[in-house]
């Protein structure tokens, strides 16, 4: 949502909004490539006229730097947004060079007949083509920096987002349910029936309802590190129950009314130790699995949040992969906390170690 000053409305200086605008697409060369190539090249413009000041003391015939700059500027423009394009992204590399072949003939020709217009006199000279050669190379070689520059930025951002874009499908696909309040009224009536039966087995059967309510919640909803925190116990707790033979050792050291304010994406850190569960060898005495989920302070203050998970691999590898694993966690994390989120993995074929920390800062609201 944009916001203005209080004493300043759209109506009275509009102009503002658009002067405004213009600055911003000049910040965002992928917006606005064309803009930002006119601000090169009337700096461009700028450099030529200040050293011409200093050697010559001054300008004489102003309007010629003017005249090179409109129409070098038509040019690059063109060259930019048509002839670059066809040659690397079309494919149509002959049609490109032929396109910029009669480009620059016919707008040398121009500015040629331009400047004898104005100066009444010929230009047509060897001293004359060697300089229009230099400038041309000059400006073609800027342009064709910055659109390979354009491109890629391009080709990052839009893989980037189609990245993330298919990292959100798959965790909504985790997501897919029948209707929750279906789900959660029936697990809350068989509840009501099995405490009167055994307490023992309605606790255990707690946490699958808490589980299941929490998988089910919508993916875009703000989330807390306490939330996930608690599916990661209740995770646990049922696979204690299905495992007798569960070799584990869980330090969960997390200060539940700080984490309740702490963003956590859903589901991340409860697929690191979901994995443990299909590739580690979680029965294993000698080597026990080992969690710790840590929030402390820092040196600044704030708060550090840091996951360590270490595990003994399975020799054979029989489960079917969710396809969600630990490297699209860690891509949902970077994009989600940037340089504040940083893990480590060690791996072989005997043993798996993760190290992950996330620098929360300082504690300061609840994130809804």
């Amino acid at each position: 949502m944009e916001t203005r000053n209080n004493g300043v409305s759209s109506g009275e200086f509009g102009i503002n909004d658009r002067f405004f605008a213009i600055i911003r697409r000049f910040k965002n060369p992928l917006e606005s490539p064309l803009l930002f190539l006119f601000l090169i090249f009337f700096f461009y413009l700028l450099v030529d006229a200040i050293a011409t000041v200093i050697l010559m003391g001054r300008i004489e015939g102003w309007y010629i730097p003017l005249i090179h700059f409109l129409i070098g500027y038509v040019m690059i423009a063109i060259y930019f947004s048509r002839v670059l394009p066809d040659f690397f992204q079309r494919k149509r590399k002959l049609f490109a060079v032929s396109s910029l072949v009669v480009l620059l003939v016919v707008l040398g020709a121009v500015k040629l007949l331009v400047l004898n217009r104005i100066m009444n006199e010929s230009l047509w000279s060897k001293a004359y083509m060697v300089q229009e050669f230099l400038r041309v190379f000059h400006f073609l070689a800027i342009t064709s920096a910055f659109w390979i520059l354009y491109d890629n930025l391009g080709l990052r951002k839009n893989k980037f987002e189609i990245e993330m874009s298919h990292e959100q499908l798959k965790v909504e696909h985790r997501s897919m349910q029948l209707s929750p309040h279906f789900l959660m009224n029936v697990l809350t009536l068989f509840a009501a029936r099995m405490i009167k039966l055994s307490p023992v087995l309605f606790k255990e059967f707690a946490h699958l309802s808490s589980l299941l309510r929490y998988s089910i919640k919508e993916f875009g909803l703000p989330n807390s590190l306490k939330e996930e925190i608690d599916a990661v116990n209740h995770y646990l707790e049922i696979q204690r129950i299905r495992f007798s033979r569960l070799s584990m050792e869980l330090i969960i050291a997390v200060d539940r009314e700080e984490a309740d304010v702490l963003p956590m994406p859903k589901m991340c850190l409860l697929t690191l130790v979901e994995n443990v569960f299909f590739h580690g060898a979680y029965e294993d005495k000698s080597n026990p699995c080992r969690m710790e989920f840590v929030l402390s302070e820092n040196s600044s203050g704030g708060r550090d949040f840091s996951v360590f998970i270490s595990n003994k691999v399975q020799k054979t590898d029989m489960k079917v992969r969710s396809g969600f694993g630990a490297s699209a966690v860690f891509r949902v994390l970077g994009h989600e906390f940037g340089e504040r989120f940083n893990y480590a993995v060690d791996s072989d074929n005997l043993m798996y170690s993760l190290q992950m920390r996330i620098d929360y800062g300082a504690i300061q609201s609840r994130i809804d």
